[in-house]
């Protein structure tokens, strides 16, 4: 994901990703800094799943994030450098357990009981979900 992340915005200038060109939407560079973000907080529920039985999964609001975190501001290229390793050691360590960790259980403060193989679903998903973004984005640009 990360690699077709950063294949989707190679073209793109730096004004480019500033822009926001569907109000509501972040711009490109706010998503890149998000999937970082979002990717750090998937690599440690991964671990707690893991290491601590029934665990609980703090929740985190992105909105916030985005606002408080300088999202605008934020090195992107960092961003998806972060996003990148953290996505790479997540899925070394997945590779080292045995099958029946893939159901190991922590409690979502907000979706109740998820299995690891559940945290690790949404993740996979969250990078489609946001590299569609992206695309939609970059053909909301102007031309």
């Amino acid at each position: 994901m990360p690699e077709r992340v950063a294949k989707a915005i190679e073209e793109l200038t730096e004004e480019q990703l500033q822009q926001t060109p569907i109000e509501g939407e972040w711009s490109i560079h706010e998503v890149l800094i998000h999937l970082a973000d979002s990717e750090s907080v998937g690599f440690w529920r991964i671990r707690k799943t893991l290491a601590e039985k029934d665990s609980i999964l703090a929740v985190y609001d992105e909105d916030i994030w985005s606002k408080t975190l300088f999202y605008r501001e934020q090195d992107y290229h960092l961003a998806l450098r972060l996003f990148a390793a953290l996505r790479t050691s997540s899925g070394a360590l997945l590779e080292l357990i045995p099958p029946e960790s893939w159901e190991l259980t922590s409690v979502h403060a907000e979706r109740g009981r998820l299995s690891l193989y559940d945290i690790f679903q949404t993740y996979v998903e969250h990078g489609e979900i946001h590299l569609q973004q992206i695309e939609k984005l970059k053909q909301a640009l102007p031309q």
